[in-house]
């Protein structure tokens, strides 16, 4: 069995904060650093880039505090309009999280949901400079040579702005239909070996079952959906029949992270009570570390090596506050509990 990976003693949980959707303050990401840390957590993922924002400082995309209002301790963009954390608030976080013995996993979400990126890149290099690595809307063109420049660029940029950080997110999620296997194995192991010594996670809907022994064996799969929860039966069908089931990674060696979208992901919008408790009780009763496919009732064999609740954030009626930590801390109590259980 080709692995990259031991077994940790007991599950590795923690909770993703979208944080290119929504802005948190910085205090409120210390907020579910206490959290995880009075629980048992270990880490902290933060999805810092979507087609909506780019939701940290980034010299490459030249998106600076010097390039933006500053008001009330926020910087925002004077290109997209949109918040985002500068260099220097998220290195107070990565601060604050080592001492709270809490990791920080950011993640640079690439070739896909790339559309802010490129808005600032037309801002800073020109319309022509941008569309020479975009392929569509908001996608990296795979076979440009400039575009795997710019995304080794990016993952070298965030992680000299989290130098502590031992795991790197590559993203790698929902990609266009027109990029073979091939290229999707590629580009992640492209990306991998940017990557250098560090841990490297990836989503798993870009890798194929006929490429699973081609990935890096140093890649850990962040499993969300087989088929990405498309409402389309024609295209669920198609993806079911390409896309690598988790047993088919884990059979391979390939180790697991459960981000179950099912049981593990929160869309909130108006915080509604009901809703939290719902979730928080329905893991407790359906879920485990070896769930894989909804609520379908797959179960691997073995469990995965840990876990995390996804909070993402295109969804909220308000700015993330101190209400969404409160909605959203059952759930993420009841999946640390059960995962440990």
């Amino acid at each position: 069995m080709r692995t990259g990976h031991t077994t940790p003693a007991r599950p590795e949980t923690g909770v993703m904060l979208d944080v290119a959707r929504a802005y948190y303050r910085p205090s409120l990401v210390e907020r579910y650093i206490d959290l995880l840390a009075a629980h048992g957590g270990r880490f902290l993922h933060l999805h810092l880039t979507d087609d909506q924002n780019v939701g940290i400082e980034s010299a490459v995309l030249g998106q600076t505090p010097a390039n933006a209002d500053l008001h009330d301790g926020v910087y925002t963009s004077r290109v997209t309009g949109r918040p985002f954390l500068s260099t220097a608030q998220a290195r107070g976080i990565a601060a604050y999280a080592a001492k709270r013995g809490i990791a920080i996993v950011p993640e640079v979400d690439t070739p896909g949901h790339m559309a802010a990126a490129f808005a600032l890149l037309e801002a800073r290099h020109g319309k022509r400079w941008v569309d020479r690595i975009r392929s569509g809307e908001s996608e990296l063109d795979p076979s440009a040579p400039g575009s795997v420049a710019l995304a080794t660029e990016l993952l070298a940029e965030v992680m000299r702005t989290f130098p502590q950080s031992r795991a790197v997110h590559i993203g790698g999620d929902e990609w266009g239909e027109d990029v073979s296997a091939d290229e999707r194995v590629t580009w992640s192991n492209t990306m991998a070996a940017a990557i250098g010594t560090k841990s490297v996670w990836a989503w798993n809907d870009g890798i194929d079952r006929s490429a699973v022994r081609r990935l890096d064996p140093r890649i850990r799969v962040t499993y969300w959906s087989l088929d990405g929860d498309t409402e389309d039966a024609t295209e669920r069908r198609e993806r079911r029949q390409h896309r690598a089931r988790a047993s088919d990674l884990a059979t391979a060696g390939t180790d697991l992270l459960n981000y179950d979208s099912y049981y593990l992901y929160e869309v909130p919008t108006d915080l509604d009570p009901a809703d939290s408790s719902y979730t928080a009780a329905d893991l407790r009763q359906h879920w485990t570390l070896r769930t894989w496919d909804g609520d379908s009732g797959a179960r691997l064999a073995t469990p995965m090596s840990g876990s995390a609740v996804a909070v993402w954030g295109e969804d909220l009626d308000a700015p993330p506050s101190r209400a969404l930590l409160r909605w959203s801390t059952p759930h993420i109590v009841a999946m640390i509990e059960t995962a440990d259980g």
